[in-house]
Formats: structure tokens, C-alpha cells, sequence
């Protein structure tokens, strides 16, 4: 009698079609990846490309850009209503918002930002937030944190209460009226807007849009971009809600706030330029580069970076 062989895989051969496949997936894998932030990067561009535009529409309105923060300080002070309130709020009807900024408008007379509607201040705008923050979107004590803040200014952004803000380098600061032709360096080598990440932290209030209580809406360039530097707060009491990426140190009450430009990009941030134009920042731009893109009448020239 005859002996048929039996069709099929061997345990031999089983293993190699597995680790065959295994180094395939390895090699594909990373350029799915890429390929999903590289369209995630696509996202964030036209986002900052539209609040670009949007503020361009503003100014056409205004003859100025929005204030930084109306008041911000420290002090609850009704009769400098729309205190708290910030250049977002001002940006809501150019951003097809117009909906959530008619239903707060009644209270700005009367009220801090931080008491308006809740429902509005819980709304999360998508063209405020960069795809690739696994944090983006994120709804904080006071309402919807974004990942994108105004320019402030090249230094610490120090004493918002007082007038100290007036002299601050950047566009948007508390009680700023600027306009283009403040802009003596050029509009394509002043920062307007750039990426932060936001923090896991609950309490952590960077890029609170409805408090502007200590510039959280605003950045500055004292730090390089994606530094591990923590981020300094207003005060004692606030210092257990910021977002450390160092080692916990001592923050003493009247220190300094110091956002500066993050992202989840990886090796930069994307920024919007006073043109409106965007363009990427890479982590290894020169320090004094980036503070006198951040400055918008320091006379510096630009170096390529």
C-alpha cells in the first residue's frame, strides 16, 4: 500500500512565516506613524493659517489687533470689565463662532470672563487645537484650554498688572492695542501665534482661554523651543497647579509666568508670523533668534535657521 503525504506547514516552517511577517509589520508600522503625523501636522498648519487670516479680519475691522488680556489682575476689578477676557474671546465671531460670542456678549459689561456661560465656556473650538496633543481639546477648571497662544513678548511675562505690561515686545499683552504698522521689524519676522502642549495635569490652566489672569492665553520666547523648563506661575498659591517637565523647586508668591513654544510635533512647533504665514520652528533654532522673531520692533536681522 501507498503512504500519501500529508499537505500543510511545518512548526519550522510556521516560525519562519511568523517572524516574516513580524519584520514587515516592524518596518511598516513606523511609517504609518509618520504618515498619520505628517497629516496631523497638515491639520495644525491650516489651523494656524486660519486664525491668521481670521486675525488679519479683525484688524481690517478695528484698525488694531485685539487686547492680550482686557485686565487680568490679580484683584477682581469690576469696573475694568470684560475683566479676565482675552484676545480669543475678541477672535470668536471671525472664527465662525459668532453664536458663542453673542451669548457672552450680555455679560461683559458685568462680569469676569471666567463667570460667563458655562456652556460656552466649555465648547471646544477644533481650529484651536493641534491634532497631535494627545491633551488637545482639554476642558479645565475654567472652560476650553487650547493649544495655541498669542505672542507676548521676548522676556518673562512678568508683572501683568501693572504698567510694566504696556512694555512688553510681542503683539498681544494686557491692555495691548497694536497694529501693523507698530510692526517695525516686518510682519514675516514677527511671531503672531505658536503651539503649546497641554498639561495632564487637571488644575494646570496653560492656554486658558476665559481666565487671563496671568497671560495663560500668551507666550513668550524666554525659553527655546520644546524646552524641559517648567513653566513659572503667578503666585504661591497657583505653583502646585503648574505643569512641571523638571524636578518640583520652590516658587515663590510674585514669581514670573514663562509659557514658551511646545509641541507634540516631533523636533519643533509650528508658529504663525504676523503675515500670516506658518512655518516650523525646528528645537535646535538659535535662542536670540527666536526672541527676536518674538520682538516686533527690536531692529535685529533674522539668521536662517
Amino acid at each position: 500500500m501507498s503512504r500519501t503525504k500529508a499537505k500543510g506547514f511545518t512548526l519550522v516552517e510556521l516560525l519562519v512565516v511568523i517572524a516574516i511577517i513580524g519584520v514587515l509589520v516592524s518596518l511598516l508600522l513606523p511609517a504609518v506613524q509618520q504618515a498619520r503625523e505628517a497629516a496631523r501636522r497638515i491639520q495644525c498648519t491650516n489651523h494656524l493659517k486660519q486664525l491668521g487670516l481670521a486675525m488679519h479680519n479683525y484688524h481690517d475691522t478695528f484698525q488694531s489687533f485685539p487686547v492680550g488680556q482686557f485686565n487680568g489682575q490679580q484683584e477682581e476689578d469690576t469696573s475694568q470689565n470684560p475683566n479676565r477676557s482675552t484676545w480669543f474671546i475678541a477672535l470668536l465671531p471671525f472664527v465662525e463662532q459668532s453664536a458663542m460670542y453673542d451669548t457672552v456678549k450680555p455679560s461683559m459689561g458685568t462680569s469676569s470672563a471666567n463667570t460667563w456661560d458655562a456652556n460656552v465656556r466649555n465648547t471646544v473650538v477644533s481650529g484651536f487645537v493641534c491634532p497631535s496633543d494627545p491633551w488637545g481639546g482639554k476642558v479645565g477648571v475654567d472652560g476650553f484650554q487650547g493649544n495655541y497662544l498669542a505672542n507676548a513678548t521676548h522676556e518673562v511675562m512678568g508683572r501683568w498688572n501693572s504698567k510694566e505690561a504696556s512694555m512688553m515686545s510681542g503683539l498681544f499683552f494686557a491692555g495691548s492695542h497694536i497694529n501693523l504698522k507698530d510692526i517695525l521689524d516686518g510682519t514675516s519676522n514677527t511671531l503672531m501665534f505658536g503651539e503649546i502642549r497641554q498639561s495632564p495635569q487637571e488644575n494646570c490652566t496653560i492656554g486658558n482661554y476665559w481666565n487671563g489672569w496671568a497671560m495663560e492665553s500668551m507666550f513668550c520666547t524666554v525659553f527655546g523651543v520644546n524646552s524641559p523648563a517648567f513653566d513659572f506661575v503667578p503666585s504661591g498659591a497657583m505653583a502646585d497647579n503648574a505643569w512641571r517637565l523638571t524636578q518640583e523647586i520652590p516658587v515663590s508668591p510674585g514669581a514670573m509666568t514663562a509659557y514658551p513654544l511646545r509641541s507634540a510635533h516631533p523636533g519643533g512647533a509650528m508658529v504663525t508670523r504676523a503675515d500670516g504665514s506658518v512655518s516650523f520652528l525646528p528645537e535646535t533654532i538659535n535662542t536670540a533668534n527666536l526672541q527676536n522673531l518674538s520682538n516686533r520692533a527690536d531692529g535685529n536681522v533674522i539668521t536662517s535657521f
